[in-house]
């Protein structure tokens, strides 16, 4: 789900981005660790892709709109942490 720009207040966005700042290093540490130098350019190439594909919105009901999610992809080929 999408959320307009400036809804969320500073009070609320402050910490889910220090919340997350943790969770993002043990990310990162685990690729370091798990993702081999070989698949270095499928996550790259898949990176690319997730992009490509969430920037086609499909209209939905209700005048709202939808796009794919290339995280789970990638997930399923490189694990949840490289997602």
């Amino acid at each position: 789900m999408h959320i307009p720009d400036g809804y969320l207040s500073p009070q609320t966005a402050i910490p889910f981005v220090v919340a997350m700042v943790p969770i993002w290093g043990i990310a990162v540490k685990k690729v370091q660790s798990e993702v081999k130098k070989k698949e270095v350019p499928v996550l790259a190439i898949g990176a690319a892709f997730s992009f490509t594909i969430m920037m086609f919105n499909l209209p939905i009901p209700g005048g709202s709109s939808a796009h794919a999610v290339g995280a789970v992809l990638l997930a399923i080929l490189l694990g949840p942490w490289a997602a």
